[in-house]
């Protein structure tokens, strides 16, 4: 059965702050280069950032997020298992259980995302790519609130994946039928000048790295 929170995530309102200019200015895009040298290029740009921000990286994250968010009760949150060097969500995906909200994680069905059940301490199975997802047998969930994983993010809210599209696509569908928002999770050095978009890609509305928070233009 499908689960579905009875309120918005969270009020975008929150305390303003400044995300720092560590990664600004960098331009990983050009008319002529394609999004598999950006991504080839943006994951050494992580590596680097990751080691700039520090093994306490994600608690940071985790206490701003939820310094600067305000989570509606009854709030559904979905995160991801961290692979390959991303910021990991877990510690905050902690916090917020302990807050009561309930949690789920992604599961790869086709060219499609599914959201299941999850809380800390659950196990979890390899999936496509090798990412840890909840079983079959996991309940399906509707998030609130969509933890996303990326390569890079710009000033606009733009953010570089690694090409599936899996995270688009649900956001565009959930989009056109509800409220549903979409934080990045980063490391302050995986901001890059500017990034191209295509028609089919979907904005974030903010990012929280180790350093701040970053609202985009009609968030």
């Amino acid at each position: 059965m499908e689960e579905r929170g009875e309120l918005c995530a969270f009020a975008l309102e929150g305390r303003p702050q400044n995300l720092s200019t560590a990664g600004r200015g960098v331009r990983l895009s050009s008319s002529g280069e394609s999004k598999i040298v950006l991504r080839h290029a943006a994951l050494v740009q992580r590596d680097r950032a990751a080691e700039t921000a520090g093994p306490k990286a994600s608690l940071t994250i985790a206490r701003r997020l939820l310094g600067d968010f305000v989570f509606m009760k009854g709030a559904i949150v979905a995160g991801y298992a961290a692979v390959r060097g991303e910021a990991d969500p877990f510690p905050l995906m902690a916090a917020l259980a302990n807050q009561g909200h309930a949690l789920c994680l992604p599961q790869t069905r086709g060219d499609a995302l599914v959201f299941r059940a999850w809380k800390p301490g659950d196990p979890l199975v390899v999936g496509r790519y090798n990412i840890p997802e909840p079983d079959d047998k996991a309940r399906e969930r509707r998030p609130d609130l969509v933890l996303v994983p990326l390569l890079a993010f710009d000033a606009a809210g733009h953010r570089l994946g690694y090409g599936a599209g899996y995270y688009d696509r649900y956001l565009r569908e959930e989009r056109a039928k509800r409220t549903i928002y979409a934080i990045g999770i980063a490391f302050a050095g995986q901001e890059v000048g500017e990034l191209p978009r295509e028609e089919t890609d979907e904005a974030l509305d903010a990012v929280v790295t180790e350093t701040g928070v970053r609202r985009f233009k009609g968030s």
